[in-house]
């Protein structure tokens, strides 16, 4: 009895097997990590540091945040507003005073959340070099306790950027007392606690068993660090990874040759879309800048990417969904592609070194420098490029005081506040510091109507585009693959961090 037993459960198991290969096409469609409800992500990059504070780095974005360090609240795609590390909040109706009640929880290392810590928290991300972080903060006057359990902040003046912060990274709550170690080990109130990380190689996240929200699906992720794109695919292909959450453009020929998009859930959301744009330090002549722009041929750049249908050419530094977006017209670039021009121009600079800094390990981003430093030369620009890994490139370009580059690419947020320099001591990595473009930003920020908040972020854009200092060429959208059967992906609600707690099997 017990052998028929056996016989008719191994047939039963062959029997489903054969149907998931059946409804496959021939590949096994079951991740083998779903019955232990387990993932293995992918990541292109490797971030260098987990200090989200004092890096903007998409590679570290997608993962920290909101897995392991929540924000004070999340805002979700219809609007709605849910409780973070704030559990409740009120603020006045002159929108200039902003009370939390922080919830009764504790962080991942058993620490207590406390006002003292929120305080830090907003503190520190008031003065993180990101622009992007400390602009949430610009109209903020005081940060202040009230009790153990409600914090207030006061602002000078209405502004849409600090109530969106606090659902950011500019929003991010982490216990004061383990700050020293946010490098390597930061520490949350999270549904994951990250368990190791291990440079080039993986993130190793477990669920956090203290996690004061609902427990997760998914009890343990592995993201493995993959920056061979290709190799990346083939694995997802051969079922040892179950998505790859990020492709990168220069992907996504390749992803469709291979009809990846059919073999796999293809999602795309905007939240990871992203500009890619020059920079051209201001130190540099506005006239040598001038001349540079008009080297970009943005059409060549989609074209070497065969990616027409998911980026679009532009000389607006914003993403379609942003309304003062607006693609390449001979209207919106005020200097357009026009290489004959460039070349009469550069006469004048071709005893004016320029240093290029290029990534070396991002090939999103490398591509569009082996097509941008032969131009500039053949036009007969005095470029020397400098190529460096990501890591490095984040200690000596975002960091490096003063700008150690005259020209670099890069793409990350659509977040135009990041180029805003309220004091020229305050300028970033960018090195872009116009208080024109400041002002018409702050004034946005304060807009009593949608009416006029467009009309001054139309203006900002404007200023932007005539300084050629950020320069943009495309607009990207976000693209990722996943095994069908994982389900419940939600569009990034911090910025553009996958949160792994909303997959399932």
């Amino acid at each position: 009895m017990q052998s028929v037993n056996k016989l008719s459960r191994r047939l039963g198991a062959l029997a489903v097997a054969f149907m998931a290969v059946a409804a496959s096409g021939g590949a096994m469609a079951v991740s083998p990590r779903a019955a232990e409800n387990k993932v293995v992500l992918i990541a292109r990059q490797d971030p260098g540091t987990l200090d989200y504070v004092t890096s903007g780095l998409t590679a570290l974005r997608l993962w920290i945040p909101a897995n392991v360090v929540e924000p004070l609240v999340y805002f979700n795609k219809d609007g709605s507003v849910e409780p973070g590390v704030a559990e409740s909040w009120t603020i006045s109706d002159d929108k200039l005073t902003y009370e939390f009640k922080i919830r009764q929880t504790t962080f991942s290392d058993g620490t207590p959340v406390t006002a003292e810590d929120v305080i830090y928290s907003l503190n520190t991300m008031k003065t993180s070099p990101v622009g992007a972080y400390a602009s949430a903060y610009n109209a903020v006057t005081a940060i202040e306790k009230v009790d153990d359990s409600t914090v207030k902040v006061t602002l000078s003046r209405p502004s849409q950027a600090f109530w969106a912060g606090m659902g950011s990274v500019a929003g991010l709550i982490q216990p004061e007392a383990a700050a020293a170690s946010i490098a390597t080990n930061p520490i949350g109130t999270g549904p994951y606690v990250l368990k190791s990380y291990t440079t080039n190689s993986t993130f190793e996240f477990e669920a956090n068993p203290t996690y004061w929200g609902e427990q997760p699906s998914i009890t343990s992720a592995t993201v493995r660090i993959v920056t061979d794109g290709t190799a990346g695919l083939n694995a997802l292909e051969a079922g040892e990874v179950d998505a790859v959450p990020v492709i990168t453009i220069d992907l996504w020929e390749q992803l469709t040759n291979r009809e990846l998009d059919k073999k796999f859930t293809l999602l795309t959301y905007p939240q990871i879309g992203e500009p890619t744009y020059a920079v051209l330090n201001q130190k540099l002549d506005p006239e040598l800048r001038q001349a540079l722009a008009m080297t970009l041929d943005r059409q060549s750049y989609n074209d070497a990417f065969g990616a027409a249908w998911g980026a679009e050419n532009t000389c607006t530094f914003a993403l379609p969904n942003q309304a003062w977006y607006a693609p390449e017209t001979a209207e919106s670039c005020p200097y357009p592609y026009n290489y004959e021009e460039a070349t009469a121009k550069a006469a004048a600079y071709a005893s004016t070194p320029l240093e290029y800094a290029s990534l070396s390990d991002v090939p999103d981003l490398s591509l569009p420098a082996d097509i941008m430093i032969p131009a500039m030369q053949g036009a007969g620009f005095n470029v020397t490029r400098n190529a460096i890994d990501l890591a490095r490139y984040s200690q000596l370009i975002f960091q490096g005081r003063p700008p150690q580059f005259d020209i670099t690419i890069m793409s990350g947020d659509a977040d135009p506040a990041q180029f805003a320099c309220p004091t020229p001591e305050a300028a970033g990595w960018s090195t872009y510091c116009s208080q024109p473009y400041t002002d018409a930003l702050a004034a946005a920020d304060s807009a009593p109507s949608d009416e006029e908040y467009l009309a001054k972020m139309q203006e900002a854009a404007d200023i932007l585009r005539k300084d050629a200092v950020i320069v943009p060429l495309i607009a990207k959208k976000g693209v990722g693959l996943f095994d069908a059967d994982l389900k419940g992906f939600i569009e990034p609600r911090v910025l553009v961090a996958i949160e792994i707690s909303k997959l399932h099997w």
